[in-house]
């Protein structure tokens, strides 16, 4: 969710003109399409009522339910309900418009400076969101890191750092194994009950690659990959991806049933194999072994729903975030700050060798970041407007009298001065990311 609308950036900076009360037309239980004078409306800035001529008291009409706006054009086109509801009253529009930019430019504006304000603020400022991190564990060097008397490591012992910020909540800390073979992997054709044994295929290079699910995949059919290890992802080597609006259903084994992950895709289209890459899943409660096949493993299977066009082709198939051990909450404390204390386990040397999975966010927007996000923008918006050239007038002159209004390029480097100034402030009042390098 962005830190600021359309509608704030457009009433902030004053370039929304507000229109009330604009006779659309007239309705004549027939006609569907009406035209506003006026084309790039805001979203969330306008309204349509009707009411008998003469009349100032209007009947609202509802969005969808009786009309669509494409805001960029300024078209009304009425459904069904809408011409009933109009009948042969006069529509009325109340919305706000800016004369040269559409709102969807002002969001994508409004896009790009909340994402400045992330990266230079190190903290995220909306809505709390999930989020998978991979850490380093303890370094520790083979020579001194301080002068004397020496020590070795003057980073205090079990101690993380979070990058995103302010944390909400751990969810999951994970001591992981380096990426493993494949332990099992079998093709399952649902129409003959069939399983094929692809696990030398998927843990060599050198096999030569195979179709996913069965020689001419169809809907049922299964994969089912397994390990003697727990596990939470997976990266996929395809040397055909597959093409198509396919799905596929994840799974694991609970103890007593097939139940289903939620997967994220790190590369898109990796978990459905329409791309090559990695895709992990939250922590599967209950996840026990079972027997596929005469193989007892912790296994996870995915059942085709929707059939491929082109059909993938796999080369390769690598375990990732094998879980060496799971940290319980009882032994690691956080602050908001991003700080991860391991308190009731050792953490291990290694390379990405820890998984957080947490929360971070805020329960509500503050107010000076909305303006923040609005400044930000429009800074963007105003030099975007001083690269371009003008035709405008900048004097006038009536017989005797002349008139002078100003060069736009002098009133637009001080609108960008102030809000420059002003953004400084607020960047002031809340603190700049530092990132910190030791050589």
């Amino acid at each position: 969710m962005p830190y600021s609308t359309t509608l704030q950036f457009s009433q902030r900076t004053g370039l929304a003109t507000r229109v009330i009360d604009e006779n659309v037309g007239t309705g004549d239980n027939s006609a569907t399409a009406y035209d506003l004078d006026n084309d790039n409306i805001i979203a969330s800035s306008y309204s349509l009522g009707h009411a008998p001529s003469g009349s100032n008291a209007f009947t609202a009409l509802t969005e969808t339910t009786h009309y669509t706006l494409d805001a960029e054009s300024g078209r009304i086109t009425l459904v069904a309900a809408g011409v009933t509801a109009l009948g042969t009253d006069i529509l009325y529009a109340h919305y706000s418009f800016v004369k040269d930019y559409s709102n969807t430019v002002i969001s994508n504006l409004i896009d790009e400076a909340d994402d400045e304000i992330d990266l230079l603020t190190g903290r995220r400022w909306e809505t709390a969101t999930s989020v998978v991190e991979y850490i380093d564990g303890d370094r520790k060097p083979a020579y001194p890191t301080t002068d004397a008397p020496y020590a070795f490591n003057i980073d205090p012992p079990n101690q993380l750092i979070l990058l995103n910020k302010p944390v909400t909540q751990v969810d999951f800390v994970y001591f992981l194994n380096q990426p493993i073979d494949v332990g099992f992997f079998f093709n399952f054709d649902a129409g003959t009950s069939a399983f094929t044994d692809r696990t030398d295929e998927v843990n060599s290079s050198t096999e030569a690659p195979f179709t996913l699910f069965d020689n001419a995949p169809a809907t049922g059919d299964i994969v089912y990959i397994g390990s003697s290890n727990r596990f939470l992802g997976l990266h996929v080597n395809l040397s055909t991806v597959g093409i198509g609006a396919s799905t596929i259903d994840w799974e694991y084994w609970n103890g007593t049933a097939w139940t289903d992950l939620t997967e994220t895709d790190d590369t898109t289209g990796a978990s459905i194999f329409t791309a090559s890459g990695f895709f992990t899943w939250t922590f599967p409660y209950g996840w026990d072994t079972t027997t596929v096949n005469s193989a007892s493993a912790y296994w996870v299977r995915g059942t085709l729903t929707d059939n491929y066009t082109t059909d993938p082709i796999c080369a390769t198939v690598t375990i990732r975030d094998g879980m060496n051990l799971i940290v319980e909450p009882r032994d690691y404390t956080f602050d908001s700050y991003g700080r991860l204390v391991i308190t009731g386990q050792t953490v291990s040397d290694g390379r990405r060798n820890i998984r957080v999975d947490y929360r971070y966010g805020m329960a509500t927007t503050p107010t000076y970041i909305t303006e923040l996000s609005v400044l930000t923008a429009a800074i963007k918006l105003a030099t975007q407007i001083s690269g371009g050239s003008y035709d405008d007038a900048t004097s006038y002159q009536l017989g005797t009298k002349q008139v002078g209004i100003g060069e736009a390029w002098v009133n637009l480097k001080q609108v960008i001065s102030e809000y420059k100034a002003r953004v400084d402030e607020i960047y002031n009042m809340i603190g700049r990311r530092v990132n910190v390098e030791v050589i």
